[in-house]
């Protein structure tokens, strides 16, 4: 029992953690603006699922690191001018069509799902 209760605050705690943490992904979307931003970087290949793959881009002499799937490496080369969102003074981008939402409502679910199993378990509690 009160292995679910402390599952269930954890649950809940790290889900507004990462609600938190993406409100600078938030603020790029909502407020960015797309702009041309250079290839860079390049890995080698993009093959494999398991490995995560970034991007670097540069705008206005400043770096930009972006995580890729693994078709980007087909589709585009070192040098090329790709549109990006980007909001001046974060270090995020996003595609263009890239959205933060899905992720807003895993996150929130998350901590419903948290929230559930704590109140559960302390009704538990007090019914004893």
């Amino acid at each position: 029992m009160k292995l679910i209760f402390w599952g269930g605050v954890l649950l809940f705690l790290g889900s507004i953690a990462l609600l938190i943490s993406n409100y600078d992904s938030i603020k790029v979307e909502r407020s960015g603006r797309i702009v041309k931003m250079r290839i860079e970087e390049l890995p080698n290949s993009c093959l494999g699922t398991k490995v995560k793959h970034f991007v670097t881009l540069s705008y206005n002499s400043e770096a930009y690191i972006k995580r890729i799937g693994g078709k980007f490496c087909e589709e585009h080369s070192i040098g090329e001018l790709i549109d990006m969102k980007v909001l001046e003074g974060s270090t995020i981008v996003l595609f263009p069509q890239e959205s933060v939402l899905r992720n807003l409502v895993s996150f929130g679910m998350l901590g419903l799902l948290g929230l559930v199993m704590i109140i559960s378990q302390w009704k538990k509690v007090w019914r004893k």
